[in-house]
């Protein structure tokens, strides 16, 4: 941005410094046509040589002549009264001659030498008006341009250093008017965020109401799958694909999972013996239950949510690998990442919890019947990196 607002104020102060120029010699030029007029004027229709070579002693004497250089005057017929007029006129110079004509101040630049392309003098062409505003005349010399480009260029260095000055201030105004709103729009995000991460642990909570053990589960399978995407993104193979926001969201919704409990009898839930054939089937249903209470959820917003990536782990949680798993017999990579990680998650404070119906298993009986499932029933590439990191699993377990 820096270097923006030099370029910019550079061109700026280029452009800036060319109309000055152009503006200064045009006013310099309005001035010599009025102070020189009425004297030019007064010669151009009798006046002698020596009339005009005297007018000009005179005009230098006095100092209003100081830089001109190479004066010739013309009638209002374009014959020549006085001076070089060959010198002054060429095809580069005649159109400021005919708009003097017309009553118009003109100048044209002219470059000197080839070997000084920079060094270059000025043909200025001066109408003379007589008392009527009439064109009587135009009077021409040349000028040096040394001075005014001197001035000028002390002129520009200035322009362009007030324009960056400027330019700086503004973007400084700018940007911190926008990190104001930038702070103001995050902290509401941030409220947004909290207010969504509340609702949703409230809706899971409604789970732990039905199944007393499913509340600290909830809160530990959070953080597993937080560890565990974690880790799969210093792999190659996930990295492109897990994003610290994908991490925070999934985190976030994995509470969720086991909200489809709701619809499942308390006979079923808390029954202490192993369920029946049909009992499983019932009990079975809360991944899809789940789905569809959290899709009418997000078929009421507007926008994108977090509930698109809750609905698709809360949906396939209980897929295998193999594809022998519920409610849509998906297999492999066609089982949503979010659900896979949720899978391990889930089964693995499943084994270490005490149920109704069984004891919780240790920490490294759980992990062997992980690893025992790789390749049936859960992602082997999702299960070698389980295996660099399960000792964080078993610290979230003990620190209940």
């Amino acid at each position: 941005m820096l270097f923006v607002i030099i370029v910019t104020s550079m061109i700026l102060g280029s452009i800036l410094t060319n109309f000055v120029r152009g503006h200064i010699i045009r006013m310099h030029g309005d001035f010599y046509s009025r102070t020189l007029s009425f004297d030019v004027n007064k010669l151009i229709e009798q006046g002698s040589q020596k009339d005009f070579t005297e007018l000009i002693s005179r005009l230098e004497a006095s100092g209003q002549l100081v830089h001109a250089r190479h004066i010739a005057i013309w009638n209002s017929k374009g014959t020549l009264l006085f001076g070089d007029g060959e010198f002054l006129l060429s095809s580069a110079t005649r159109s400021g001659f005919r708009r003097a004509l017309s009553g118009e101040s003109d100048f044209q630049y002219l470059k000197i030498s080839d070997k000084e392309p920079h060094n270059s003098e000025i043909a200025i062409f001066l109408p003379v008006m007589d008392t009527h505003g009439v064109v009587s005349g135009v009077i021409a010399f040349h000028e040096s341009d040394t001075d005014l480009s001197v001035d000028l260029k002390v002129a520009e260095r200035k322009i362009i250093l007030y324009i960056f000055i400027t330019g700086l201030t503004i973007y400084a105004l700018l940007f911190m008017f926008y990190f104001r709103s930038y702070r103001q729009l995050r902290k509401a995000t941030q409220r947004v965020e909290q207010s969504q991460d509340s609702i949703i642990f409230a809706m899971s909570s409604l789970s732990s109401l039905r199944d007393q053990e499913t509340g600290g589960h909830l809160e530990r399978c959070s953080k597993y799958v937080a560890i565990l995407a974690e880790n799969l993104r210093k792999t190659k193979q996930f990295k492109p694909y897990i994003t610290k926001e994908y991490i925070l969201t999934l985190a976030s919704v994995a509470p969720l999972h086991d909200i489809g409990k709701v619809g499942v009898a308390d006979a079923i839930l808390r029954k202490p013996g192993k369920l029946t054939e049909l009992e499983f089937e019932e009990m079975k249903r809360h991944s899809a239950m789940g789905s569809e209470i959290l899709k009418m959820a997000r078929n009421r917003l507007l926008f994108q949510s977090n509930l698109d990536l809750a609905i698709e782990l809360t949906r396939h949680h209980h897929e295998r690998w193999d594809g022998k798993g519920y409610p849509d017999s998906l297999s492999g990579g066609s089982i949503p990442l979010s659900a896979r990680i949720m899978a391990i998650a889930d089964v693995y404070d499943a084994l270490r919890s005490e149920r109704y119906y069984k004891t919780g298993l240790s920490h490294d009986e759980s992990v062997k019947i992980i690893l025992d499932g790789s390749g049936t029933q859960f992602d082997p590439e999702l299960i070698r990196v389980f295996q660099s990191c399960h000792r964080d699993f078993e610290s979230v377990f003990s620190f209940r």
